[in-house]
């Protein structure tokens, strides 16, 4: 259960079996249903999750009810409510999983510990958020100044299963759009793809 995590850490450092086994010590795997929750805003966040199995999302859900899809993590990527877990305050997100799942838990103290008996994981975790900096930077840059399409495109690139795993209300509420205009944007890329000419203007003011 620990084999597809400890292999992602040894992309970027190297462990020996007794720090393996000092960090299978320390941290929980955690079997997760569908549509169970992570975090829940109010909460304060205590932990880190490894995604092993399965599809999770972040999102924010203002007064009106209406959910905005902050991000999605599949197998290999990392999941929480990161203000709070560096913070401490209360979480602002839910962090949903969209199927049965399994994550590894990595507690904040357990991390503390873990930096100290081995201090290469300061570079492995160290790696992993300048990664998911680096990611939302250029989600936000890319949001602000390149079309939907070009938006919807990136997001396929990014995460090439997860239009066939989740609904897809929730990948319009990530790129900003509404359920109908993501349509519309399908269809004009597969009219494309088929050589028909479509002068539809790729923008919308309906805006999730």
């Amino acid at each position: 259960m620990y084999e597809f995590f400890l292999e992602s850490i040894k992309r970027y450092i190297s462990l020996t079996p007794d720090e393996e086994a000092l960090i299978t010590s320390k941290v929980q795997v955690r079997k997760v249903r569908k549509k169970q929750w992570l975090v829940t805003p109010g909460e304060y966040c205590k932990a880190d999750h490894f995604v092993n199995k399965g599809c999770f999302r972040a999102y924010y859900q203002n007064d009106n009810g209406v959910q905005h899809t902050i991000r999605f993590a599949t197998e290999g990527w990392w999941m929480t409510d990161v203000f709070s877990l560096f913070t401490q305050k209360p979480a602002t997100l839910y962090v949903e999983a969209l199927e049965d799942g399994e994550v590894v838990v990595v507690s904040q103290s357990a991390m503390d510990e873990l930096y100290e008996a081995i201090p290469q994981l300061n570079k492995y975790f160290r790696l992993a958020y300048q990664k998911g900096l680096a990611f939302s930077t250029n989600r936000i840059l890319h949001t602000i100044s390149n079309t939907a399409t070009d938006h919807y495109q990136l997001f396929i690139q990014q995460f090439p299963t997860v239009e066939q795993r989740v609904p897809q209300y929730m990948i319009a509420s990530y790129l900003g759009v509404t359920p109908e205009f993501l349509s519309k944007i399908k269809s004009k890329m597969l009219k494309k793809d088929s050589g028909v000419s479509n002068n539809t203007p790729d923008t919308e003011n309906n805006c999730n």
